[in-house]
């Protein structure tokens, strides 16, 4: 039960990220597309867990696996969709513009990446979640699934009463338009027969008519979590008040229009500040302004630049030896300082026309509270860290210190300061098609590269503890990672056990 819960929790989530980079790519902008407000979509965790448990007895026959995925993944898909339907008597979602597709609940195209991803989840990726929530200590980890069970029914209770208020929103909605379309006919048949009171008529219908039009223009003020709802999904159709819902739907895009459109020009005019403004009718360059591609190549450099800076510190500081500093398997790059440059530069945005000691003493706050964390969750999870600073004076558990922190003080007030506008620019020179070709390609790079790091960490930390590899994976990384290579390349790790979170209080005699 503890390790199909976590597995729940993590493929919900990896669900809700693929339903958003989806949607990315299709809209070019972010979008929530879960049904519930946090970031998790329950269909995926469901799917992979009915998966994995009635197909892992078909694992070694492939063409059993994909077929058998493809109709428990189309099956919980289209019990979804039909219950949610018959339920809130609303349609989520609708694949009748595409090829065989049963209902417009499914389609094939769907059912196949569904049996696709079902056999990758039976065959590589399930262990793999497997061992990953072994890794957490127990009574840690109950602890966090409790909080997230309580959170996920919470969201869920949540979501279910938005929806109720949005169907009685659509109701109220309906029964305005009803009315005032029986007072216009009233007075058009006043009209048409020559009634007598046909002023007076018109002069109370005109006051009705006024009080209805506000009351339904206010009805089509939207909250939060139903523009949320919109927003997820733009298929949502309305079995019994779908006009009123296209109303909704059409006051909402024009709201989210201009409030992106303020934004926009709040952001634009911080950035011409900050990094120079564009020329009137000018071209918008590659990565403008605090972009994800301007942030990810802000992580690159960081990553680059903080190898260099470990790799003189080696041979400045005794011994004096050249050491190969790196965080991951591949490549000359070392993650924390990445991760630091663009905390620093997401949190300090907007300080850099602050005076100096200000963004000297946030960057020291910021830096040492990144080096702690990234300090704890190695360890946490892998049971090893890469510096200890136990010795020294004023350190907090041996995972910072307050020089180390003047560190980050200093370099944060000199990136923000002096090297990131220089940065900022030149990565806006590189030619978009080419900037976006790199960006995709060096981000599926960088994300291969975490992975097998990540992997190899942990296999390490396996055979410390004698576990033999008995796995197919296991196997793979003691071939390709061995304590050799792991050494050479991370010469100042150390395993150490995981942190003791919570200690028993002793009985007294």
């Amino acid at each position: 039960m503890y390790i199909y819960l976590w597995c729940f929790f993590t493929f919900a989530f990896l669900g809700w990220c693929s339903e958003v980079v989806y949607a990315a790519i299709e809209e070019k902008r972010f979008v929530n597309r879960g049904f519930l407000n946090g970031p998790l979509c329950p269909i995926y965790g469901l799917g992979v867990l009915a998966i994995d448990f009635l197909m892992r007895p078909f694992g070694d026959n492939l063409a059993v696996l994909i077929v058998g995925s493809m109709f428990l993944g189309t099956g919980l898909e289209w019990l979804a969709g039909f219950l949610l339907e018959k339920v809130f008597h609303q349609k989520w979602w609708d694949y009748s513009d595409k090829p065989h597709n049963i209902g417009g609940y499914v389609c094939l195209s769907f059912a196949i990446v569904w049996g696709l991803a079902g056999a990758a989840v039976v065959r590589f990726v399930m262990p793999f979640a497997g061992m990953l929530a072994n890794k957490i200590p127990r009574s840690i980890g109950w602890v966090l699934l409790t909080v997230m069970l309580s959170l996920l029914f919470a969201d869920f209770v949540v979501t279910v009463v938005s929806i109720a208020g949005l169907n009685r929103k659509l109701k109220n909605l309906e029964y305005v338009s009803m009315k005032l379309r029986a007072g216009s006919d009233r007075l058009g048949q006043g009209l048409y027969t020559g009634a007598a009171a046909v002023q007076d008529l018109e002069k109370d219908w005109q006051k009705e008519a006024a009080r209805l039009k506000e009351k339904y223009e206010k009805g089509l003020q939207a909250n939060y979590l139903h523009k949320r709802l919109l927003k997820a999904f733009p298929d949502l159709h309305s079995l019994r008040h779908n006009e009123e819902l296209e109303a909704l739907r059409q006051n909402v895009n024009v709201f989210r229009r201009k409030s992106s459109e303020a934004i926009r020009r709040r952001s634009e005019n911080a950035v011409a500040v900050y990094e120079g403004k564009l020329p009137q009718g000018a071209e918008r360059p590659f990565a403008y302004g605090l972009c994800f591609q301007k942030l990810f190549w802000i992580f690159m450099i960081g990553n680059v630049a903080g190898f260099c800076l470990e790799t003189v510190y080696a041979l400045v500081v005794p011994p004096h030896q050249f050491q190969l500093r790196v965080s991951v398997v591949l490549g000359p790059f070392i993650l924390v300082y990445g991760f630091g440059a663009v905390a620093i530069t997401l949190f300090l945005y907007k300080m850099y026309n602050q005076r100096d000691v200000l963004i000297f003493i946030a960057s020291m706050f910021i830096g040492g509270a990144f080096e702690y964390l990234c300090s704890f969750l190695q360890q946490s999870l892998f049971g090893t860290v890469s510096w200890e600073y136990s010795d020294s004076v004023l350190n907090v558990s041996g995972r910072t210190n307050l020089m180390y922190s003047f560190f980050w003080g200093v370099l944060g007030l000199i990136w923000l300061k002096d090297l990131y506008p220089v940065l900022s620019r030149a990565i806006e020179r590189i030619p978009k098609k080419l900037g976006r070709a790199l960006t995709i390609g060096v981000s599926i790079f960088m994300a291969i590269d975490i992975l097998l790091s990540a992997g190899a960490v942990f296999r390490q930390s396996e055979r410390i503890n004698g576990v033999p590899a008995s796995t197919g994976i296991q196997q793979f990384f003691d071939y390709y990672f061995p304590d050799e290579f792991l050494d050479i390349i991370y010469p100042s790790m150390e395993y150490v056990g995981k942190p003791e979170i919570f200690t028993r209080t002793p009985r007294l005699p």
